[in-house]
């Protein structure tokens, strides 16, 4: 039996090559801040619990906004909404240093425009992924393997962005390097525009649609059972993320250059992982794909909380993160296909929620936690939550069929 040219490799599309190369230019100076701005906030004021706060800030949006975002989303359509996120985000990214150095930055200002960035962020990340999807076409397979590609390039800039920021921090401050991501997505929105336009919806949009793509989640025991290990795993890992500027700091003498490499150690071992998902997205059934992903994610996590060298805590979040595209990459596909056609635009957000709706209160948390705890603690606290991920897919595997 001859394959069909639509199940061939993501990769040969012109349009997905373009969408996977604006994420990850956009992601090297989105992933520059990640380290930068943080840095900026625990060492000017000394304090892991505003670190916390403003990584709250920025994501709390997202839940809160995830069902009207899926309505601007499916009326807007997702390549239109994707480029008016980049463009949005070049302003807001760019005015956190213009006001600085016009010392009109007080703390208070910088929450207000990280809180807007989650506010952008709350129909970008979904509109991202449907147009992902409306680039590869319907095959299982083949939107498994795009999305792990997809993952790929993000992840690929989880490993660049903060290698290249823990050196630039160190040479021009780490407000300076904010500059670099407000061009990243400048050019992201550029290298979007000019794709097709997808299909504007013609069903009715309202609130009552999204109720409707709220219930088939809950109901499909696939998705219901997936959405709670996604959820499990959104609480945890920024816990994780949390804790590697806090380790730097506590166990290797405040180095900006080690948590760049950490943080670069966390992409590095998720674009790993990704290059597996997609090479092997065909041969594994979603479900069971997640199953074995969750128990290795797990089975790392055990070693993370432990003294040790940076250059060995380095390879342990590597190790870790790689086994987490074979989570979310599988999920997406489910999210993207199970449901009928006419709700997507609308399960999508609330899956999205469902996966943000605990990283804000989890930020706050661990900001809080690490004034108080080791940080080896709390990530015994973590290791035990993701072994309860684990057996959760696991469940989903012995449960029903994909």
């Amino acid at each position: 039996m001859t394959t069909a040219p639509a199940q061939r490799s993501p990769l040969r599309s012109r349009q997905f090559r373009r969408v996977v190369t604006a994420e990850f230019v956009s992601s090297v100076g989105t992933q520059m801040t990640t380290l930068a701005l943080p840095w900026f906030v625990l060492m000017t004021s000394g304090s892991p619990a505003r670190m916390g706060l403003v990584f709250v800030i920025q994501i709390l949006p997202v839940p809160l906004l995830a069902m009207p975002a899926g309505l601007l989303v499916a009326r807007w359509g997702a390549r239109r909404v994707t480029i008016a996120g980049d463009l949005a985000d070049a302003v807001l990214v760019a005015a956190v240093p213009t006001l600085y150095f016009a010392d009109m930055l007080p703390f208070w200002v910088l929450l207000v425009i990280v809180a807007l960035v989650g506010c952008v962020a709350s129909a970008y990340l979904s509109a991202q992924r449907m147009l992902l999807t409306e680039t590869v076409g319907s095959d299982e397979g083949a939107v498994t393997a795009a999305n792990a590609l997809f993952e790929t390039a993000t992840s690929s800039a989880r490993l660049v962005g903060p290698a290249v920021a823990g050196f630039l921090i160190a040479g021009i401050g780490a407000l300076n390097v904010l500059w670099v991501d407000a061009v990243s997505f400048a050019v992201s929105a550029a290298l979007l525009t000019g794709l097709p336009r997808g299909e504007p919806a013609q069903a009715p949009l309202s609130a009552n649609r999204m109720a409707e793509g709220a219930r088939y989640l809950f109901r499909d025991p696939v998705l219901r059972t997936m959405s709670l290990a996604v959820l499990g795993y959104g609480t945890l890992m920024p816990v994780v993320l949390l804790a590697l500027p806090v380790m730097a700091r506590s166990r290797y003498d405040a180095n900006p250059h080690v948590v760049g490499w950490l943080l670069a150690a966390w992409g590095g071992g998720t674009a790993l992982g990704t290059v597996i998902v997609a090479r092997l997205a065909r041969r594994i059934p979603p479900t069971r794909f997640a199953a074995c992903g969750g128990v290795g994610a797990a089975l790392v996590l055990w070693l993370l909380p432990w003294d040790q060298p940076a250059a060995t805590a380095a390879l342990t979040v590597a190790a870790g993160c790689m086994f987490l595209p074979a989570v979310t990459a599988p999920a997406v596909a489910l999210l993207t296909l199970r449901p009928p056609e006419h709700l997507r635009p609308h399960v999508v957000p609330v899956f999205g929620a469902a996966v943000f709706v605990a990283s804000p209160v989890a930020y706050a948390a661990a900001g809080v936690l690490f004034e108080h705890l080791a940080v080896g603690t709390v990530l015994v606290a973590v290791a035990v939550g993701a072994s309860l991920c684990a057996l959760v897919l696991l469940n989903l595997v012995r449960g029903p069929a994909d």
